[in-house]
């Protein structure tokens, strides 16, 4: 099965430019976890550290003065935190001191790019005095807008949005480098973090869908389905559950008309759920979508927007919350009174690893996958006629459809590149394999799939376009 599928200039220098020469650390792919960084209290959900210093140096505002640092994340935030030693001055009152967690996003060895980012706290006798900025020192977000900082002792914890920071960093399969220190603005010229603590490596891979959405910057709406990060887009930390075979992560910036920008940026990997193949849809009746899921079991949620006005409502979910086992499956679901399947109709299911988890068609989830396709829903008859020693194929064309194409096969398993095409995608409703029936007695198999243009694209051969899927015997002297 196959389906388709602002800145305000800061004071202070620029990140120095090195070259990573410290030791890293690479950490295992783990669960999300989420921080409460709004409280004014330390989460106590931290876990172990990731760095931990045998010495103290308080002469100075360097590494040694961090005992522990810790960082985390989920499908909303990177999350930062230090602790000094036992009456150290982390972050004291005063303003020359800075707290810096910065992140290497498009991986060049250093944080002074503007694809980088750095979130700088300047003092603890207010922790809100916090903002986030390029590797180059332009401020892009800060205060309780966009992130907020809680204080307690020796111990300080922040957070930075995932939609503040490049999608090379917030949803890639490559571990992204990232860095925290203390340094003191009055002693040295620039951020130097490198030259003040290890650099360490997260992987925090997200799967997000690929439906039509734009953010609307001058008015900060969304417009379309709501995919993208910046639009709390459905979003699945990758594990081992999947839908089909294929899952791939993104920064949560992909998107356009036909539900493709997935697939033609990565591996084609909307390859869990189709429309069954040779299923009539009936208006007011039922339809009947194929289903593989992988990597063990979850639930499963699906939405068709029926009325086209490109969002997906609660009455437009066809699939609820269903418990399925890994393999293939066969699902029934209810069509509304009156669809006219005269077009191709957007999808999108959630595979979750728990009940309730991805009951929205928004929102992050922690493992499972979400798939976005375009579907051309309604097959019609294909009849066959054998004449001599040909097979006369005609169909009724579809409305929905620029053109179809049928398609020869030596086996029921369609693959379209090695599958031979009979005559030319058109209108025309009919084709012809002829010389087939003879001697040796033989099986073939016949598929007629539609096309579409959309915007410039074409939704390709797939089974949720199939018109038609047969197998006969050929056999000297019958008919």
């Amino acid at each position: 099965m196959k389906p388709r599928k602002t800145l305000r200039r800061h004071t202070l220098p620029l990140l120095i430019a090195l070259l990573i020469l410290f030791a890293t650390t690479l950490i295992a792919l783990a669960d999300w976890t989420t921080i409460d960084t709004d409280d004014d209290s330390i989460d106590p959900n931290w876990g172990t550290p990731v760095y931990t210093a045998s010495s103290n140096d308080p002469s100075i505002n360097d590494q040694d003065e961090i005992h522990y640092a810790w960082y985390a994340y989920d499908g909303d935030n990177i999350y930062f935190r230090m602790e000094s030693w036992a009456g150290g001055n982390i972050l004291a009152n005063t303003a020359n001191q800075r707290g810096v967690g910065a992140l290497d996003c498009n991986r060049d060895g250093d944080f002074d790019d503007t694809e980088d980012r750095a979130i700088v706290v300047t003092n603890a006798t207010n922790v809100d005095n916090i903002g986030i900025y390029d590797g180059a020192m332009n401020q892009i977000g800060g205060t309780d807008d966009d992130t907020h900082a809680d204080k307690d002792g020796n111990n300080i914890e922040w957070r930075i949005d995932l939609n503040l920071i490049p999608p090379e960093c917030r949803g890639s399969d490559q571990a992204t480098p990232l860095t925290m220190s203390i340094i003191n603005a009055t002693s040295e010229t620039t951020y130097d973090v490198l030259s003040h603590t290890d650099v360490y490596q997260y992987a925090n891979p997200i799967d997000y869908g690929d439906a039509k959405n734009v953010y609307d910057w001058d008015n900060s709406v969304c417009q379309h389905y709501n995919t993208i990060a910046l639009c709390n887009g459905a979003r699945h930390g990758v594990t081992s559950l999947k839908l089909g075979a294929e899952i791939d992560a993104d920064g949560g910036d992909l998107q356009d008309d036909v539900a493709l920008a997935d697939d033609t940026t990565n591996t084609a990997d909307e390859d869990g759920v189709a429309p069954s193949p040779g299923v009539t849809w009936v208006a007011g009746g039922a339809g009947s979508l194929d289903v593989t899921v992988s990597g063990g079991s979850g639930y499963l949620s699906c939405w068709i927007d029926w009325d086209g006005d490109e969002t997906f409502e609660t009455s437009e979910r066809v699939i609820n919350d269903q418990s399925l086992a890994a393999g293939d499956h066969t699902l029934s679901v209810n069509v509304p009174s009156g669809t006219i399947f005269n077009g191709p109709y957007m999808a999108r299911c959630r595979i979750a690893p728990n009940s309730g988890e991805g009951n929205s068609p928004i929102g992050p989830v922690w493992g499972g996958e979400v798939e976005d396709n375009d579907w051309l829903i309604q097959p019609v008859d294909l009849n066959i006629a054998i004449s001599g020693s040909d097979v006369a194929l005609s169909w009724t064309h579809l409305s929905q459809n620029d053109s179809e194409q049928a398609y020869k096969s030596a086996t029921p398993y369609f693959d379209y590149a090695s599958a031979s095409p009979l005559g030319t995608a058109g209108t025309s409703g009919s084709a012809t394999d002829a010389g087939v029936v003879g001697s040796p007695a033989g099986s073939a198999y016949y598929q007629v799939v539609g096309q579409k243009s959309v915007s410039g694209s074409t939704l390709y051969a797939t089974p949720s376009k199939e018109v038609g899927l047969f197998e006969f015997d050929l056999t000297p002297g019958t008919s």
